[in-house]
């Protein structure tokens, strides 16, 4: 019988007449609406944990779910809408005793509870009661009998599997077998397979039931571990350090195991648990960003001397290569004099991966370029200080080899010059022109260019004349079905950066089970074509597309703690596109959408549209006035629509009219949070104008908000006097085509992430393994009519870096 699945019975309808004399379910179970029963799916499942039963209900979405909570009335039973999306009954203050057992006899209308009050068994009838009210009477699974259980080794099997689910049910139900101490080894393992499903909800609820008390000093160690990945998950790095504090490690006298300096290790601690310590406390270190950098990699460096995999040594060098080149470089490297700490010491490794990252920062620099001669010299010094530093097992062979390429002597630009496309064209032209310029005077050390205009051509024919010209690097095309054209072929016979995507997808989703913002450098990554990989296509994609944009406002609004979002986007074909990207990302991380509304260029109905759109919210702060003796049960049954913040999409002139009647019709002590894409601030200074803007963030890019006297370039004189046009009005594409230019010699070394990201006019510039240009941005909130640094965007930002 061990290890059989639960046994299916049939619903006998005659035994439910005693269930439905339990008003609260009787009512909430006639009170779904006749469409949603259609959408339920038929299933139950009974998790029973110490001293109470969850019967979870699962729906179809998070709005369905809401929506029957609404006719839910105040009764004994809890309903919660998880976000899986699930309704879950607790029933705890019915229950006498711990459940231990079921049991089922053959007939299926007679079934008992072993050890349960009188009252127990009426209630778990009412449960199966309202699944058949809500489903019909049909097919459901029981709980499994005490011999469908197996052993330690069945739950093994299943995390192996990767069935983790029934693996963490299965340690709990093991859990509920055994004695202390051996039955909190399984509680916390089964919390630890709810973490790596990313249930972090889950996790959290199972280990406060936890009496800290009775474990023992390990099993203290696991559980603040623990603790310490769910403020990690809860993005909560700072948290996360201070729950790893309380680890307290006793010295072992072997530097190669230790953790830190005062804290080498524990014999009642594996290697395993110490590696994942070190893991998790560089992940919050470089989360927190800044000084913390640094001892994350010292955690990294640490944790190096534990790996004996070569996959996981490799993934380790890549993750402090990371670190360490994203620290600004204070002196330039020197490799004349040795180090003062032995080279094998764990001192003289950090020192020498910081020599190292210099290098490379400088000889990598926009000022140098990537092709200096002394770059592959300063390389071989460094091997030779440092002849047995882990770096040169991977990393080093990956950077000499790039010394040996040289840049392309001939680019071909593809753009569209009239037509349509033909302002955003002409800026990239005049702003990849302007950047070829800077290059210097020397035009024996500047590429060629070959302009072609591709409005009203074929882009195929364009393509295949560059070629054979002799191009042997092409920039463009601009418009999506030129681009959409080039991603259908299978090889491209010489590397390309297209302007654009062909097709846009929905973003990857980093939310788990239990709707936790995972963020983490996926989210910064633009949709990608699963058939080309960087071995199959020298294609790589740099857009400054909308749909990217509404990405990272929904991803930075969901990182400030917002979970019930507002949609405002224009009555047009780019509305649409907008508000579905608005809409796919915020649920994909775990959001709801309360509201979402859509306004005309009509400014007329622009307060009609706000005033619909903050009801829901401004009913619901004011239910929140009621004193707590008032009958609160509406305002129960409403405390999931409460607007917390609003997505926008508008360009100037609609968001100066949107902004004041927002702030008008919003009832709340604090302003109600707006986060827009950059086609809110037009991109010149009129304090006059954007006063009505203020309160706004946004995401724009360098070029846009960094006007200050000190960031008059020469590039950016150029751009006012030569070409005035594509300096205002079109300046996103100017700087689009400045760092088309600059970025061409350091895609493939930016591919390999062994570079430090590129700092550009658009932002700051990684390339993925599909070879999409990922741009960082600046964030910024307006004051007093202009845009000023927005410091919660800063740190959002260091944190996408460290995750």
């Amino acid at each position: 019988m061990r290890g059989e699945k639960p046994k299916v019975i049939t619903i006998n309808p005659s035994a439910l007449s005693q269930a439905m004399d339990y008003k609260p379910i009787e009512r909430f179970a006639r009170a779904i609406p006749g469409s949603a029963k259609q959408r339920i799916e038929k299933n139950v499942i009974f998790s029973i944990l110490q001293n109470q039963m969850l019967i979870t209900f699962d729906f179809g979405d998070a709005s369905l779910c809401h929506e029957i909570l609404h006719f839910v009335q105040k009764s004994p039973i809890d309903y919660k809408c998880n976000p899986t999306p699930s309704i879950s009954v607790k029933i705890n203050s019915l229950i006498e005793q711990k459940i231990t057992t079921i049991h089922r006899q053959r007939k299926p209308s007679k079934w008992r509870c072993a050890s349960c009050s009188r009252k127990l068994l009426p209630l778990m009838m009412l449960a199966i009661a309202m699944l058949a009210l809500i489903t019909g009477c049909g097919t459901i699974p029981l709980p499994a009998t005490s011999e469908s259980w197996g052993n330690e080794q069945t739950a093994r099997d299943l995390f192996a599997d990767g069935r983790l689910q029934e693996a963490a049910e299965q340690y709990l139900h093991l859990a509920s077998q055994a004695s202390p101490p051996r039955s909190y080894d399984y509680r916390l393992t089964a919390i630890k397979i709810h973490l790596d499903a990313q249930n972090i909800d889950t996790a959290k609820a199972l280990l406060a039931k936890i009496n800290p008390t009775r474990l023992t000093s390990g099993q203290q160690a696991r559980r603040h571990l623990l603790k310490a990945r769910i403020a990690l998950a809860k993005q909560n790095p700072q948290s996360a350090l201070t729950r790893l504090r309380k680890i307290h490690f006793r010295h072992c006298g072997h530097e190669n195991v230790p953790l830190s300096a005062s804290k080498p290790c524990d014999s009642e601690l594996p290697k395993s648990f110490r590696i994942k310590f070190l893991r998790i406390r560089a992940l919050a270190h470089s989360a927190l960003g800044g000084e913390h950098i640094l001892e994350a990699a010292k955690d990294r460096i640490a944790l190096d001397m534990l790996l004996t995999k070569t996959a996981e040594i490799k993934a380790n060098h890549q993750a402090t290569w990371q670190l360490l080149i994203s620290l600004p470089s204070p002196t330039p490297p020197s490799t004349d004099t040795r180090p003062s700490a032995p080279p094998t010491s764990r001192t003289g490794i950090l020192q020498g991966w910081l020599t190292l990252a210099d290098i490379v920062k400088q000889y990598l620099s926009n000022e140098t370029g990537p092709y200096h001669e002394t770059f592959s010299q300063a390389l071989l010094s460094w091997q030779k200080q440092y002849q047995k530093h882990p770096a040169k097992r991977f990393l080093l062979k990956d950077l000499l080899a790039t010394t040996k390429e040289k840049p392309p002597a001939h680019i071909a630009l593809l753009l569209p010059l009239d037509g349509v496309f033909a302002g955003a064209g002409n800026a990239v032209r005049n702003g990849f022109l302007s950047a070829w310029f800077e290059g210097g005077s020397d035009s024996a050390q500047r590429p060629r260019i070959t302009l072609r205009n591709t409005a009203d051509a074929n882009i195929q024919s364009v393509y295949n004349d560059v070629v054979s010209a002799g191009a042997k690097f092409i920039v463009g095309p601009l418009d999506k079905p030129s681009v959409a054209f080039l991603e259908e072929l299978p090889n491209l016979p010489v590397p390309t950066l297209t302007l654009n995507h062909g097709k846009e997808t929905p973003a990857q989703s980093h939310r788990n089970a239990s709707g936790t913002l995972m963020l983490s450098k996926a989210f910064t990554q633009t949709p990608t074509d699963p058939r080309k990989t960087a071995a199959e296509a020298p294609l790589y994609r740099f857009t400054l597309s909308p749909e990217s944009e509404a990405r990272h406002i929904a991803r930075r609004a969901r990182y400030d703690g917002h979970a019930r979002a507002a949609i405002l986007t224009p009555q047009t074909p780019w509305g649409r596109r907008m508000e579905q990207t608005f809409i796919s990302t915020w649920e994909q991380l775990g959001g709801a959408i309360v509201e979402n509304r859509s306004f005309s260029t009509d400014l007329k109905e622009i307060s009609r549209i706000v005033q619909q759109l903050l009801k829901t919210s401004d009913a619901m702060r004011h239910r929140q006035s009621i004193p707590k003796s008032s009958d609160t049960r509406e305002h129960r049954s409403t405390d999931g629509n409460a607007i917390d913040c609003i997505l926008m999409a508008a360009f100037p002139r609609e968001a100066r009219q949107l902004r004041p009647q927002i702030k008008f019709h919003h009832v709340g002590d604090t302003p109600m949070p707006i986060y827009a894409t950059y086609h809110v601030f037009s991109g010149a200074i009129n304090p006059l104008l954007d006063e009505d803007l203020d309160g706004i963030i946004f995401a724009d890019m360098p070029w846009v908000l960094r006007r200050d006297p000190e960031n008059q370039s020469t590039l950016r004189n150029l751009a006012t006097s030569a070409w005035p046009e594509s300096a205002s009005k079109y300046s996103r594409f100017y700087a689009l085509g400045i760092d088309a230019y600059r970025i061409i010699p350091y895609l493939k070394r930016l591919r390999s992430r062994n570079f430090p990201n590129f700092s550009g006019e658009t932002g700051e510039l990684s390339v993925d393994s599909q070879g999409n240009v990922n741009r960082q941005p600046v964030w910024a909130i307006i004051r007093r009519g202009k845009p000023v640094p927005d410091k919660n965007g800063a740190q959002y930002s260091q944190y996408q870096k460290g995750t």
